[in-house]
């Protein structure tokens, strides 16, 4: 049950995360079913295998235990699954995450999720139609004459993941970069200034993302990281110009909205109420007070009559009747430590 203020409490937090989390398993097992029909159906095994297959003496990697065709095909299932469940996964994250989001962030988290997903799989598809041929050209070009390779499919799936997952995470620089742009976290002048720290976590990380140990690897993945920074600042540039557009336009509407609703010039400076006219008087009677001026100081009986009525008396007649003119803060009565200490001389 939600608490009456509208919050869940901590343990349905829970119950809801264990919710979604077993959702989820159950929607990643389905999809580890259909992957595994998907590669035994599709031949995934043999559609790996054609980046490297000129490359090989009879077209054909090296297992080295007879498990290692199993766990080939499990592994492949079990990516083919993920692919296919993460829809459902990044719904399930959404619905956790929505209610604790303000309205603009709630806004921008789908179409950020949609288009992170895309990236991704840009990222990836790109890596194994472009990085991967070239980067098996350039690396089997040394040495070719004197040395027989002997490629284990373990070992080749390894260097085609880390391909694949390091430029699919590398295709989200600049979606990041405009998201902190658009919520006001980063700035294009703040971006030009990082920059050359960006070139070392670049190298760095492009070091760490590399299949190999080599520089001709690194430097393979770290030229798209570099680049894709720059298309990043180019969307934090724009975000920039937009925000600075809607904070102008927001400015320009207040000003009008301040200027149609403002008080009319003349009640900025009104004007004095004439004089009334002299009226007739009787011989030896006294002139009649203007309206709005005060006769002079109530009696004390009328200033008690007003006391009484809950009204409201001058500082002069409150004296006479004994009635306080300032605030009065009462100081609780001494205890026995206060009138030892008021003792002492």
């Amino acid at each position: 049950m939600a608490a009456s203020s509208g919050e869940m409490p901590f343990l349905d937090h829970l119950e809801e995360l264990r919710s979604r989390i077993l959702k989820g398993l159950g929607v990643v097992i389905a999809g580890f079913a259909a992957g595994l029909w998907i590669v035994q159906r599709f031949q995934f095994v043999s559609l790996l295998k054609e980046p490297i297959a000129p490359y090989l003496t009879d077209g054909r990697l090296t297992v080295l235990s007879p498990t290692e065709p199993v766990m080939i095909v499990l592994k492949l299932s079990f990516l083919i699954g993920l692919v296919l469940s993460s829809p459902f996964l990044l719904y399930q994250v959404w619905g956790f995450l929505s209610p604790a989001l303000y309205e603009k962030e709630r806004r921008a988290f789908v179409p950020a999720l949609l288009v992170g997903t895309l990236l991704f799989l840009v990222g990836a598809v790109l890596g194994y139609v472009f990085v991967v041929p070239q980067a098996l050209r350039v690396l089997f070009s040394f040495q070719s004459e004197a040395l027989q390779p002997m490629i284990t499919y373990d070992a080749y799936f390894s260097f085609v993941l880390q391909i694949l997952i390091g430029l699919g995470l590398s295709f989200e620089i600049p979606l990041v970069i405009t998201i902190l742009a658009g919520f006001g976290l980063i700035t294009p002048a703040a971006l030009h200034r990082f920059r050359r720290f960006e070139v070392v976590l670049a190298f760095a990380a492009g070091a760490l993302l590399s299949p190999g140990a080599d520089v001709l690897s690194m430097l393979m993945m770290t030229i798209p990281i570099l680049l894709l920074y720059e298309v990043g600042v180019a969307g934090a540039a724009i975000m920039h110009r937009r925000r600075i557009r809607r904070a102008a336009s927001a400015a320009a509407a207040g000003l009008v909205a301040l200027v149609l609703w403002a008080a009319p010039a003349e009640a900025q400076n009104p004007t004095l109420p004439s004089r009334p006219a002299k009226e007739a008087q009787a011989p030896g009677a006294q002139p009649a007070p203007a309206a709005g001026v005060p006769r002079g100081p109530p009696t004390d009986s009328a200033a008690r009559a007003r006391v009484a009525s809950g009204q409201a008396v001058d500082t002069a007649a409150a004296r006479r009747l004994g009635l306080p003119t300032e605030p009065v803060f009462p100081f609780p009565a001494p205890d026995s430590t206060m009138r030892l200490l008021l003792q002492r001389e």
